[in-house]
């Protein structure tokens, strides 16, 4: 019996010193990863190149957004101007309803007035830099007839993205009960919602096209004309350099703050790093209410958690090959990701990617798009949008049944 006794401790000796040799390795789906402290109904960080995610906590339930409703609002007018449909010179006045909303400090930040015209530019950086609604409201019934219509748009441009089960009801993300009839579709106390999953969808399509943007909403101040003077405002966005919450090395330039009561406090973030482009977003932020910061501390949780654990690494060469399913691929040029710090880049895996994200290889003089199969949180759901072609039918083409009928009425 003291000799078995000895056999298990002696067991149980070797398996605890070699323990540490089992786990020096980790995976990057690996759980031992510490966790940020994310103070939110719901966030997500992402690298907005590869659309890798990094992080995220209920990313796929829907909640109240507000004032980031806006980022799909500003993309619409951004595509409408660089179409020519709207210059950034032309100049619009606003309905009574949408001058007397700016009376009211809870639903605006800049006051504008029924007998007056503003531009175009001026309008839409109000809507991006201080979040203006009657602003945005401007913009939407200049682009598309009335904002009826826009919020049908804005509607179509999230599910030719892939997003389902969007709900929006309105240009600038406040409750319907906040808005006269004309100015939403749906019930009178509905809400945008979307989850964070779409919104990092959404920031992503934005950026991609409109980069330029950010020139933006990268702006501390708002100087915008107010009676006979220009009166200057401060970026809602208190993480960009000169404001409240700035932190260096940290540079913010982007993108959306969001607040109404169902949302909370919520905050879409975007800034450059590790030459890349990360953005971040935080829905709900939970706290007391005087505490004003606490999207964007939970905002800095997450991109310090990223530095802190993280590392941006090359993972493939150009011209290496990738076995897949006994398959040989060939990349075309560097291919990076981001890994825990302590992650061997030799036990990635690979896969044939389901949607339009990952990097380009080629089989067979065939070009497809991989990914990292192990990467921890996978990737955004992304799809390009759909493109349908539109078919034309020929008036003044009788068909075939038709020259049948015609030939025998003429027979007789």
């Amino acid at each position: 019996m003291k000799n078995f006794i000895k056999k298990i401790m002696l067991v149980m000796s070797i398996v605890i010193l070699t323990l540490p040799i089992f786990t020096s390795t980790v995976n990057a789906d690996s759980t031992d990863q510490s966790q940020p402290e994310l103070n939110a109904k719901s966030g997500i960080i992402f690298d907005q190149q590869t659309g890798q995610v990094i992080y995220k906590e209920n990313a796929d339930e829907k909640v109240a957004i507000g004032s980031i409703t806006k980022i799909i609002t500003l993309y619409l007018v951004t595509k409408a101007i660089k179409e020519g449909k709207l210059s950034e010179t032309d100049k619009l006045q606003p309905t009574q309803a949408q001058a007397e909303m700016t009376q009211k400090d809870e639903l605006t930040n800049v006051r504008l007035d029924a007998d007056k015209s503003y531009s175009v530019k001026d309008l839409y950086s109000a809507a991006w830099i201080v979040s203006s609604n009657s602003a945005a409201m401007m913009l939407a019934d200049k682009v598309a007839g009335s904002q009826t219509n826009f919020v049908k748009l804005m509607r179509q441009t999230v599910r030719d993205w892939g997003i389902r089960g969007a709900k929006l009801y309105n240009v600038s993300g406040l409750n319907n009960s906040d808005l006269d009839s004309g100015m939403y579709l749906g019930s009178k106390n509905s809400e945008n919602k979307l989850s964070a999953n779409d919104i990092g969808v959404i920031v992503k399509h934005v950026l991609d096209q409109y980069p330029e943007i950010l020139k933006t909403t990268s702006m501390a101040e708002l100087s915008f004309p107010v009676d006979n003077e220009t009166k200057n405002y401060k970026s809602l966005n208190l993480l960009l350099k000169g404001n409240r919450d700035y932190q260096e090395g940290y540079e913010f330039d982007g993108l959306k703050t969001g607040t109404t009561d169902a949302a909370g406090e919520s905050f879409v973030g975007t800034l450059p790093m590790d030459n890349t482009r990360i953005v971040t977003i935080v829905l709900n932020a939970q706290g007391e209410k005087e505490d004003k910061d606490k999207r964007f501390r939970s905002t800095q949780n997450l991109v310090h958690y990223l530095k802190e654990n993280y590392e941006r690494k090359t993972i493939l060469q150009k011209d290496q090959t990738v076995t897949i399913d006994n398959k040989k691929y060939k990349t075309y040029e560097p291919v990076y990701a981001w890994l825990p710090k302590n992650f061997n880049v030799t036990e990635l895996r690979y896969k044939v990617s389901s949607d339009e994200l990952g990097f380009t290889a080629i089989h067979k003089k065939q070009t497809v798009k991989l990914i990292a199969a192990n990467t921890g949180n996978g990737y955004l759901p992304f799809k390009k949008a759909d493109v349908k072609k539109v078919l034309h039918k020929k008036t003044n083409q009788k068909s075939w049944w038709d020259q049948i009928i015609e030939f025998f009425k003429h027979l007789f």
